[in-house]
């Protein structure tokens, strides 16, 4: 999943984890995949294309156990949502609740998201997510967080001017340092807090609330820049 040549190595935002689906999952997957999933990387790709529309459009990137991207797309049908994800699991039930929800506004690819925003046409959506990413806390591997200096300007590249960036954490220091590479790029306005009514609490957020750890939602909107 981690892909680039000699002069654009990409660094590992994510950490490798390979589960076996069990058998009724597994066989959603392998019924599913091939009609709603989109490559990873290919030729260019626009939204309007995909779903053959102009619908608002939202790339979630890192969909955890896919219960939102579902939870979503099943209260807004008038708006499309690509949901990617490098773990198999999250993409078999958000492939599950396609066909439970019988969803038409829904894509997964399987992959990594700096490969994939490459084949997105700049100013091409409208709202990007990045909720509860992984934190890497040592301070050696700060150089993985995807909400950084380096990586902010190419995952934001395909977001329209007045789209949105969210991202929701429990780590502090993360919000701290996404919002400083966020504000360094000159891209966007300066964040707003507050958490998006349809943000359902995820098992990745329950897990946190238990530890003791409140999330934290911020949000900027695209303006003209570099």
């Amino acid at each position: 999943m981690l892909r680039g040549d000699s002069d654009n190595q990409l660094v590992r935002t994510f950490r490798p984890r390979r589960r076996r689906l069990g058998a009724e999952m597994g066989d959603v997957y392998e019924r599913l995949i091939e009609r709603w999933s989109l490559e990873e990387d290919g030729d260019p790709l626009h939204p309007g294309v995909v779903f053959g529309d102009d619908s608002r459009t939202i790339l979630e990137i890192g969909c955890g156990r896919g219960d939102l991207a579902v939870s979503y797309a099943v209260t807004h049908p008038r708006h499309a949502l690509m949901a990617i994800d490098v773990h198999t699991r999250g993409i078999a039930n958000i492939l599950a609740g396609v066909e439970t929800h019988e969803l038409a506004n829904v894509r997964v690819i399987e992959g990594d998201a700096q490969v994939f925003v490459r084949r997105l046409p700049s100013c091409s959506i409208d709202e990007i997510w990045v909720f509860f990413p992984d934190p890497w806390p040592k301070v050696r591997h700060r150089n993985r967080r995807l909400l950084r200096h380096d990586l902010i300007a190419t995952l934001t590249e395909p977001l329209k001017v007045g789209g949105v960036l969210r991202l929701a954490t429990d780590i502090a220091d993360y919000a701290r340092t996404a919002a400083d590479a966020v504000a360094s790029s000159g891209r966007f306005s300066d964040p707003t807090l507050g958490r998006p009514d349809w943000r359902i609490e995820t098992v990745f957020e329950r897990r946190g609330v238990r530890e003791g750890r409140d999330a934290i939602d911020l949000a900027w909107t695209r303006v003209e820049g570099p």
